[in-house]
């Protein structure tokens, strides 16, 4: 199994079957009895499968991991099939996005590398000679978020070419042996999106790495930035899928979405794990996994209003998140009975331009100026919602404390994508509350993590374990109607914390309740293990 591995290989890429450009790596390695000894891709589309000789091992310098010598008791198989679209396409991202832990690595040989291993399927067979194993570069990856659609809001990514060198064929695709499960992971492993799709590919790994099930196989399936999303949906189903896990971005999920709906028959359509946090795209037969911002809303919502909080403002960017926030913290006002007391979304020509935004602030917060030596008349309002993104947060809050509706005047109410560092020290956030994903288990994962990927992990990671693992405790069961299995009131706990999913496809996560002071997030209130 690649994960065993990929900080010990040496890669080869070539390109083959130039009409679909698929490329295909080999590699040989062996832990001391056991060798990776097959290698097995298959074509896409108009691509007829071929033969891939497995007698020509590429050998490196050797390279000590204990790791590697605990693992060698265990075998594993997963399956990586690309779209037959070419992987030329060049995108840039932030600097920052991806950093190289090896001394002597390089990026481009890394995003070569890791392009390789989208192509590839791993079986393990024990042989008795040695094969020398050499080092290999792996990123490290920062947080990214996407506040629109998945998670976490979207940061530029890097990715790079891979060169093809020599033309080999390649080997057929195996059946699907009896007893086996077969899951499709629907992520971008190309594209701008590809270090997002690498992480949770990353996370799928360490999951089936600590479940030990080989009778568990992983396909990993590229939807590009999204637009690959169908076709990757009718290779899993072509080639027996029971799960998917996955896509992460709603336009990728409609696209699978309108694959799925072909299939007539709703006892063979498999279901699917959402990573996606929009409601919008959820059904009976597709979860969502993603944490939903409404309900992080709520938890902050339902605290404001335990603490006595009854004059509530919003103020919205203009943004889908945005309006997807505003519309909902609206509702849930009229749920508690209570009606906001100003509401306002800011332009784009607003929110761009420091005049226009001081006069859209001063007209929603109604300021008035103070009469010299008087004391501060009291706040219109006793806690702000603030529907948007950091940067709107860290554009809006100064100006509201300006015109004397700061933290100290009027709770500020904020979302998950305020756990940063760059958010807990503005001074004009002091004071203020988010809810997140809840942490304390972060200690254990980032430990598990550690033991097999030297890059940070991200909340993508955490989700995506416990989707895997999810479908592991599926396949215990002798039962396969998955999806009654699926809709329980028991709840799931993982890392990602605890969350039950519902008939409707969506779920219900627990999160813990922070607040920001001097220049820290403090947890006011832990998430329950249980829901």
């Amino acid at each position: 199994m690649k994960m065993l591995f990929d900080r010990a290989c040496d890669h080869h890429c070539v390109e083959f079957l130039p009409q679909c450009k698929i490329k295909v790596s080999r590699l040989y390695r062996e832990i001391g009895r056991f060798t990776a000894a097959t290698i097995l891709v298959s074509g896409l589309a108009a691509c007829q499968p071929a033969t891939l000789p497995s007698n020509k091992p590429v050998l490196g310098k050797p390279s000590p991991s204990s790791l590697l010598l605990k693992a060698a008791k265990n075998t594993f198989a997963s399956a990586s099939l690309n779209q037959p679209e070419s992987q030329s396409e060049d995108t840039k991202g932030q600097p920052d996005s991806l950093s190289i832990m090896s001394k002597q690595g390089d990026e481009t040989d890394l995003a070569a590398a890791r392009a390789v291993m989208d192509s590839i399927i791993w079986e393990l067979q024990a042989d008795n000679e040695e094969a020398r194993i050499t080092e290999t570069p792996i990123p490290v990856g920062k947080d990214s978020t996407l506040s629109d659609d998945a998670p976490e809001a979207a940061f530029a990514l890097r990715s790079s070419r891979v060169k093809p060198l020599e033309y080999e064929s390649v080997f057929e695709m195996p059946l699907k042996r009896d007893g086996v499960i077969r899951v499709g992971l629907l992520v971008p492993l190309s594209g701008k999106y590809a270090a997002l799709g690498a992480e949770i590919r990353q996370s799928v790994e360490l999951a089936l790495f600590k479940i030990n099930n080989p009778k568990i196989e992983v396909l990993f399936l590229d939807t590009k930035a999204g637009e690959a999303a169908g076709n990757a949906t009718m290779t899993g189903l072509k080639n027996y899928v029971d799960i998917f896990i996955g896509p992460l971005f709603t336009e990728a999920v409609e696209q699978a979405r309108a694959v799925m709906d072909q299939v007539n028959n709703g006892i063979d359509r498999p279901p699917m794990l959402l990573l996606s946090n929009n409601v919008n795209v959820a059904g009976n037969d597709r979860w969502l996994l993603g944490y939903l911002p409404e309900q992080q809303l709520d938890v902050l919502l339902g605290h404001a209003v335990s603490m006595g909080k009854r004059r509530f403002a919003l103020i919205a960017q203009n943004s889908l998140f945005g309006q997807r926030l505003l519309a909902h913290a609206s509702q849930r006002l009229a749920d508690f009975g209570l009606k906001p007391e100003a509401v306002r979304v800011l332009s784009d020509g607003e929110f761009a331009v420091e005049t226009n935004l001081k006069n859209a602030i001063r007209d929603f917060t109604r300021y008035v100026p103070p009469i010299e030596g008087a004391p501060l008349p009291n706040s219109p309002f006793d806690a702000v919602i603030f529907a948007g993104d950091p940067e709107f947060a860290l554009r809006t809050a100064p100006v509201l404390a300006y015109y004397d509706v700061g933290p100290d005047r009027a709770l500020y109410l904020g979302n998950a994508l305020w756990d940063q560092q760059q958010l807990w020290s503005e001074p004009s956030l002091q004071g203020a509350l988010f809810s997140t994903r809840p942490s304390n288990l972060d200690l254990r994962f980032d430990a598990d993590w550690k033991e097999i990927w030297p890059n940070s992990a991200g909340q993508l990671a955490r989700v995506g374990f416990d989707a895997m693992a999810l479908v592991a405790a599926l396949a215990k069961s002798p039962d396969r109607d998955w999806a009654k299995q699926l809709v329980t009131n028991s709840s799931f706990q993982g890392y990602s914390g605890a969350f039950r999913l519902l008939s409707n496809g969506r779920n219900v996560r627990s999160f813990e309740l922070r607040k920001i002071e001097n220049g820290q997030s403090k947890i006011i209130r832990p998430a329950p293990n249980w829901i």
